[in-house]
């Protein structure tokens, strides 16, 4: 049985009847498929100005105790702010070229921001108590999850509309997109945090302040190398060695999303090396951690050929991929007649953790934004014909950065 990784409290969400606010069938129901792509109910939210919450002060939302007050101070922040990045998104989207706005997966994500800004804009403008409050958290949880497949939809979009658009333009549009989606999330799941891990002392909101790296990179590891048992039929052990017992503070959810891409990464380009050079046994993927004053790093060893000199350039830009045609995944190129399994273990090496890894080229540079997001840094160092060290260094998320915009 496949799993997803565990780490992440804010994804296991038990959902109530939400009565009129139920999000799913309005988010989806086919009434909304006349809504116009260029539908202009954001034009007077798109030109407010965003309001950016610092990490300090998003964190001040949480310090125990919380009180009601602190909620509904909370809750009006979200309920304000979100409208408006929302419509800056479909305003984004509405401004592609019209043939690229018209690709199905484009316009799926386009629907579900414009659905999504219509929702919140239901809510009264001025949250005034606990019950209406409930019910927006519990309508952000939905809206959470109901975005976790923009990523891979998005890519899907691009890689058949890329010839209509510069590459240039592409990165930006993308880079701009994927930049503002973090912070749409980050202040959703710190407003849903407000209502979970109340009883977890660690935890300030979505912030871990005693992330364990170690314990988050085997839960993963496991995520990772039952993935390839499946779809490969084998997996390179994974071994995690250095400063094990290190702890920091950190967003999981984001050093989740980075270690599994890059172990996928790894863990693909070993197996295929040993299937290329007739390898009878895999080398292991070794995980180095270390710890320095106010930040850590991670040191992700692979046996796998490494990365020719010619396409270093390259690795993080959008849509590189090493996979053949016939082997993207999600429709594009793939057998119908595999069976199931693998099937089922190809669309979760594709988008597990919200974000496309294998054929559509996406993984290295979501790392690097996430990773860059709060200060941090990711490189890669290939030894042609060996393997590759990817470096990732990440700061803590301390005083130093309480002033950070969000």
């Amino acid at each position: 049985m496949l799993r997803i990784c565990g780490i992440n409290k804010l994804g296991k969400l038990g959902y109530k009847n939400l009565f009129t606010f139920r999000i799913h069938p309005r988010l989806y129901s086919t009434q909304q498929e006349v809504v116009s792509f260029y539908d202009d109910k954001v034009a007077n939210y798109t030109e407010k100005s965003i309001r950016p919450v610092t990490l300090k002060e998003l964190i001040r939302f949480v310090q125990p105790p919380i009180r009601t007050s602190t909620l509904l101070e909370s809750a009006n922040y979200t309920r304000s702010e979100l409208p408006v990045r929302l419509a800056r998104r479909v305003k984004a989207l509405q401004n592609l070229p019209f043939i690229v706005g018209t690709n199905p997966y484009i316009r799926s994500i386009y629907k579900l921001y414009f659905n999504s800004f219509e929702l919140i804009r239901s809510f009264p403008e001025q949250i005034c108590d606990e019950e209406t409050d409930e019910k927006f958290a519990e309508m952000l949880k939905e809206l959470v999850v109901s975005h976790s497949e923009n990523i891979p939809t998005l890519a899907k979009g691009f890689q058949e509309c890329k010839k209509y658009m510069l590459s240039d333009d592409i990165k930006n549009f993308l880079d701009d997109m994927i930049s503002a989606r973090i912070g749409i999330r980050l202040i959703a799941e710190q407003h849903i945090a407000l209502h979970n891990n109340l009883d977890d002392a660690s935890y300030i909101g979505i912030i871990d302040t005693k992330l364990q790296p170690q314990k988050l990179i085997r839960s993963c590891s496991n995520f990772v190398k039952e993935l390839f048992e499946v779809h490969y039929g084998s997996t390179p052990d994974i071994l995690i060695n250095g400063q094990t017992d290190t702890t920091f503070t950190y967003v999981p959810v984001h050093l989740e999303y980075i270690i599994t891409e890059i172990l996928k990464n790894s863990c693909r380009a070993t197996v295929e090396y040993s299937q290329k050079t007739n390898r009878i046994e895999h080398p292991p993927v070794i995980v180095t951690i270390s710890k320095g004053k106010n930040f850590i790093g991670i040191r992700v060893r692979d046996q796998g050929g490494g990365v020719p000199a010619k396409d270093l350039h390259s690795i993080f830009d959008y849509s590189y991929t090493t996979v053949p045609e016939d082997g993207i995944i999600g429709g594009l190129g793939s057998n119908n007649n595999e069976n199931f399994l693998a099937n089922v273990s190809k669309m979760a090496m594709q988008s597990g953790l919200g974000g496309p890894i294998a054929g559509l080229g996406y993984g290295l540079p979501l790392t690097r934004i996430y990773a860059n997001y709060f200060g941090g840094s990711i490189n890669l160092i290939s030894l042609y014909d060996h393997g590759c060290d990817v470096f990732i260094r990440l700061k803590q998320i301390d005083e130093s950065l309480g002033d950070l915009q969000i």
